[in-house]
């Protein structure tokens, strides 16, 4: 039996399910578990299942319907699971909850769900293949299964891959993505409300709030690298972070790579890196701070609070 196999079968086998995205979760992470939640509601109506994250759903994503079936981590007992899927996460820190989760091993089965490079493999069933995103494995995963995509799984899954593979044009554009793609199209995935939603959405403040953070973008010219500063102060959006550091920074031409600090209210400072160079690896650098990611985009986390002097930014 394959692992797709497994999964399906432990879908069929379980009746509390519940679907959890990673921190500050993107149209992928929601793509991906919209579409298994739709198919469960679907096929299986008389399970019980559940999306849940710790943080709130986007409102940007509210047009996929998936919110009604939402709920937040902190309000959710984990016992209460027969069965707990983890998409869109490369590592279980990702979750937010990792402790919870570890507390519940051995009792509650776990699969993970994923495409970063830095899988570790964290769950009792894991599938984690390196391609444009989480929502492309959750395709194959519902054709194996023979499922008949419907308006609503086929817009999750195109939300997601179209968000993970930057509108098509980053490196997770491969031509099994483009075929996917298209084959969604086919079954009714609604492209024109997911580029209005998650494209076409931005508004003046959001437009002045990425004046304001690329005001203090500094170029180190002898390393080739960009850096960005978010203070606490700045009180950016995680939607809007994710947008400024996707599809924006991330194409600064003279730059190797791109860095992007961020002050959280948790005492934590959030760093991403992005590339576009063939030459570079930002993983393998997100790796050394115990991190992880995607060769061209990946992030880590450490304590401390960013100050501003008078020769510039400093960590504290």
């Amino acid at each position: 039996m394959s692992p797709y196999e497994q999964v399906l079968e432990k879908i069929q086998n379980s009746q509390n399910i519940l679907v959890i995205g990673h921190e500050n979760p993107d149209p992928d992470a929601i793509g991906a578990g919209g579409a298994l939640l739709y198919y469960v509601e679907e096929k299986f109506p008389s399970k019980n299942i559940l999306l849940a994250n710790v943080n709130a759903f986007p409102q940007d994503l509210f047009f996929l319907g998936v919110q009604k079936f939402s709920s937040a981590l902190a309000n959710i007992d984990l016992n209460k699971f027969d069965l707990i899927i983890v998409v869109d996460c490369g590592e279980l820190r990702r979750t937010g909850i990792a402790d919870k989760l570890n507390d519940i091993k051995g009792k509650v089965f776990t699969i993970s769900i994923d495409h970063h490079d830095s899988n570790k493999n964290f769950a009792d069933l894991n599938i984690v293949e390196i391609v444009s995103s989480s929502s492309e494995i959750i395709y194959r995963l519902l054709k194996t299964g023979n499922v008949l995509l419907n308006k609503k799984i086929s817009t999750c899954l195109l939300t997601g891959l179209t968000y993970d593979t930057a509108y098509f044009t980053n490196s997770g554009t491969t031509k099994e993505a483009l075929a996917i793609a298209s084959e969604l199209m086919k079954t009714a995935a609604d492209i024109r409300a997911i580029v209005r939603h998650t494209l076409k959405n931005k508004t003046r403040d959001t437009l002045r709030l990425w004046g304001e953070v690329l005001n203090q973008l500094h170029y180190n010219s002898k390393y080739q690298v960009a850096v960005a500063v978010i203070p606490k102060s700045t009180q950016i959006d995680p939607e809007l972070f994710n947008d400024l550091k996707n599809y924006y920074l991330q194409y600064l031409q003279e730059a190797k790579f791109i860095i992007i600090l961020r002050e959280s209210d948790d005492g934590l400072i959030h760093c991403s890196l992005r590339t576009t160079r063939d030459n570079v690896n930002v993983a393998k650098l997100a790796e050394r701070f115990g991190g992880g990611g995607h060769v061209k985009s990946a992030g880590f986390s450490f304590p401390g609070t960013l100050e501003k002097t008078a020769s510039g930014w400093r960590i504290k």
